[in-house]
C-alpha cells in the first residue's frame, strides 16, 4: 500500500468539531467533518465514512482552514479523547475490553451460527507512546477450535499468551470475537460470517484511526490456531488491510486454499505477506513431515516469502521464536 508521510502538526483527530461546507477549486460542495490533516492529504468524514482528498484541490479558504485546525490541534496536544475507540478510554500500557454492536449485515451473515450473535467484544492493549496519527504496527492474536471450551474461549483467549512479546517491540495487539465467543464454529473449513465480523470491526476502528488500514498489520497463533490465521490473514487482505506477516508455530496444515475459497482473496495479496513456521524439536504431533507439506500449502497458496525454524521444546508456543518472527515481520 501507498505509505503516508506524517507532519509534526497532525497529532490528533479532532472528533469533536462540526460539520462544514468546503468547496473544491472547481466549485463543488460537500459537507463533512475534519479529521486530520497529513502532509498535503486531508482527511475528512461525512456521514459516518472516511475520505481523503489532496489539500491542493479544495478553495486556498479551506486550505487554510484545515491548516489552522491540524495547528491547533498540535497547540492542545491533540484531542482530549484522541485513545479512545468506540467510545472506551484507552491507556498505553494497560489492556482494555470493547463491546460494539453488529450491523445486520453482519448478524445476517452469522445468523446460521448455533447461537445467534448480537455483538462483538474485542481486547485490545495499545503499547507506550501510542500515536494513532503516526503509522503502527497491530498482530491480532487467532485461537483455534479443538473443542467447545476453545471455541467458547475464542481469539481472547490467545490474547493474554501472545500480548506481551507484540506489546514490548510496540505493537497495538487486538483480538476480537462476538459475545458467545469465536465468530468461527470450526477451525479448518469454510464458513460464512467471520469475514464480515472482521470487516465491520476493521471499517469501526478506520472510522477514528483513519491511517488504521495502512499500518503494518500481522496475525497468528499456536497448533490450530495457527492453521486458523490462513483466514484471519485472508480477511484482512480482503479489508484490503496492509498484512506483512503471518506466525505459525506448531502447524500441521496449511489452509490457503480454504481461505481463500472463503474470502476470494487473490493470491497477489498473499505474495507480500511474511511468513514465519516454526516448531519444537520433540512436537510430538509437528515434525519436519508436517512442515515440508505446509511449505508446500503456502507455496500453492502464493506465499512467496517464508521461513522455516525450529526450536527447542515440545508442541508449546516458544515466546522467544514469536519474538524474532514479529522483529523480522518489520525490519
Amino acid at each position: 500500500m501507498k505509505k503516508t508521510i506524517w507532519i509534526i502538526a497532525t497529532l490528533g483527530i479532532l472528533v469533536s468539531a462540526q460539520a462544514r461546507t468546503w468547496t473544491s477549486k472547481d466549485g463543488k460542495k460537500i459537507e463533512a467533518t475534519f479529521i486530520a490533516l497529513q502532509g498535503e492529504t486531508l482527511t475528512i468524514k461525512k456521514r459516518g465514512k472516511v475520505y481523503k482528498l489532496p489539500l491542493d484541490k479544495l478553495s486556498e479558504a479551506d486550505q487554510t482552514y484545515a491548516r489552522e485546525q491540524a495547528e491547533k490541534l498540535a497547540e492542545d496536544g491533540g484531542a482530549a479523547d484522541e485513545l479512545s475507540l468506540m467510545g472506551k478510554k484507552l491507556t498505553p500500557g494497560e489492556p482494555a475490553v470493547i463491546e460494539f454492536e453488529l450491523n445486520d449485515k453482519t448478524r445476517k451473515a452469522l445468523s446460521k451460527n448455533k447461537l445467534k450473535p448480537s455483538k462483538g467484544k474485542i481486547s485490545i492493549l495499545l503499547p507506550k507512546g501510542f500515536d494513532p496519527q503516526k503509522p503502527q504496527k497491530v498482530f491480532w492474536p487467532v485461537g483455534g477450535i479443538n473443542n467447545e471450551q476453545e471455541r467458547l474461549g475464542g481469539n481472547l483467549g490467545r490474547f493474554g499468551p501472545m500480548k506481551e512479546q507484540p506489546s514490548k517491540r510496540g505493537w497495538v495487539v487486538i483480538a476480537a470475537d462476538t459475545e458467545h465467543g469465536n465468530p468461527r464454529e470450526t477451525t479448518i473449513a469454510a464458513v460464512k460470517g467471520d469475514l464480515e465480523f472482521h470487516q465491520q470491526l476493521v471499517d469501526e476502528i478506520s472510522k477514528q484511526w483513519p491511517s488504521f488500514k495502512d499500518w503494518k498489520h500481522a496475525c497468528g497463533g499456536f497448533s490450530s490456531g495457527a492453521k486458523a490465521s490462513f483466514f484471519r490473514t485472508a480477511q484482512l487482505l480482503k479489508s484490503d488491510v496492509n498484512v506483512v506477516g503471518m506466525f505459525l508455530t506448531g502447524c500441521n496444515g496449511a489452509y490457503a486454499d480454504a481461505a481463500s475459497d472463503e474470502t476470494r482473496v487473490k493470491k497477489s495479496g498473499t505474495r507480500k505477506v511474511r511468513v514465519w513456521l516454526s516448531h519444537g524439536t520433540k512436537d510430538n504431533l509437528v515434525n519436519d513431515t508436517y512442515t515440508s507439506r505446509v511449505l508446500d500449502g503456502l507455496k500453492k497458496g502464493g506465499y512467496r516469502e517464508v521461513r522455516s525454524e525450529s526450536y527447542e521444546g515440545g508442541h508449546t508456543l516458544n515466546q522467544e521464536e514469536f519474538g524474532k518472527a514479529l522483529d523480522w515481520f518489520t525490519p
